[in-house]
C-alpha cells in the first residue's frame, strides 16, 4: 500500500508546479456556477419553486455539482492510458511492481485532493458574490451516505475510464468513443441539469446506473432534496457497480495485454 500512497503523494505535489491548471480549475467551477445562476434566475422569475427546488436550493445544487465535476480527473486516465499504449510507452507499467489500475487511480486521487480546496474556494466566492443563501441539510443520515458516495464515485469512474483506456490494446483509435461517452456521462451524472426534472419513468431507470450516483445523488442529499433511504439505495448501487467494474478492468487488461506489441520501457 505504501507504493500507492507514494503515487498519491507525488501526484498531489506535482499539482503545485502546474499553477495555471489550478487557476483554470477554479475558473471552470466559477464559470459553471455563474452560468447556472444566470439561467436559473431567469427560469425562477415569478416562481417560488421549480421541480421541487427553491431558487437557493437549485443554485446550491449547482455549486455542489460544479465542485464534484471539477475534482473528477478520471477522464485523464483513459486519455493517458490510450496515449501510452499507442506510443509504446505503456510497457513501463507492465514491468514495474505496481498494478496499473492502482497507479492511475491513486494518481487521479492525488489530483482530486489537491484541487478540492480550490474548487470549494471558487464556489464559496461565487456564492458570496451572487448573494446565494446556501441551502444545506443538517441531517447526518443524509450527509454520511453522500460523504461515502463521493470518493466511491471517484473510484468507480477511475476504474471505468481505465477500462476504456486499455481498450486501445485492441482498437487503435478510441478517441470518438471517448468523446461520446464523456458527453453521455456529463448528462447522466446530473452535472448539466438535476435529473429530478426528467420524467419519473426515465429517472426510475437511471437510479440503477452508477453514474447517477457520482454527482446527482450526493448533491441531492447535501441539499436535502433526497431522502436518507434514497441515499442508501444509491450507495448500494454505486458500491455494487464498483465491485464489478474493478475486476472487469483487471480482467480486460490481463486479457488484452497479451496482444500488445509496444516497445520501449
Amino acid at each position: 500500500m505504501k507504493k500507492y500512497a507514494e503515487v498519491f503523494r507525488v501526484s498531489f505535489k506535482m499539482q503545485i508546479v502546474w499553477r495555471f491548471d489550478v487557476v483554470m480549475t477554479m475558473a471552470a467551477a466559477a464559470a459553471r456556477a455563474i452560468a447556472g445562476w444566470i439561467v436559473w434566475r431567469v427560469i425562477f422569475l415569478g416562481k417560488e419553486s421549480v421541480g421541487g427546488f427553491t431558487q437557493d436550493a437549485m443554485l446550491t445544487y449547482y455549486l455542489i455539482s460544479s465542485i464534484l465535476r471539477s475534482i473528477d480527473f478520471s477522464h485523464h486516465i483513459s486519455g493517458e492510458v490510450s496515449y501510452l499504449i499507442r506510443s509504446g510507452r505503456f510497457s513501463g507499467h507492465m514491468v514495474t511492481p505496481v498494478n496499473p489500475l492502482g497507479f492511475f487511480s491513486f494518481m487521479s486521487a492525488g489530483m482530486s485532493a489537491f484541487h478540492l480546496l480550490f474548487s470549494v474556494t471558487a464556489a464559496a466566492l461565487c456564492a458570496f458574490a451572487m448573494g446565494i443563501n446556501l441551502s444545506f441539510t443538517r441531517d447526518i443520515a443524509r450527509i454520511l451516505p453522500a460523504a461515502v458516495m463521493i470518493p466511491l464515485g471517484l473510484t468507480f469512474t477511475a476504474s471505468f475510464q481505465y477500462l476504456i483506456g486499455v481498450a486501445t490494446f485492441k482498437f487503435l483509435e478510441i478517441g470518438f468513443f471517448m468523446y461520446v461517452q464523456w458527453s453521455i456521462i456529463a448528462f447522466v451524472t446530473g452535472s448539466m441539469v438535476p435529473l429530478s426534472l426528467l420524467p419519473s419513468a426515465v429517472l426510475a431507470v437511471l437510479r440503477f446506473i452508477p453514474f447517477t450516483h457520482v454527482i446527482y445523488t450526493p448533491a441531492m442529499l447535501l441539499t436535502g432534496q433526497a431522502s436518507a433511504r434514497e441515499g442508501l439505495f444509491g450507495l448500494a448501487v454505486l458500491a455494487a457497480w464498483t465491485l464489478m467494474m474493478m475486476p472487469a478492468a483487471h480482467y480486460t487488461y490481463n486479457r488484452l495485454r497479451k496482444k500488445y506489441d509496444g516497445v520501449g520501457i
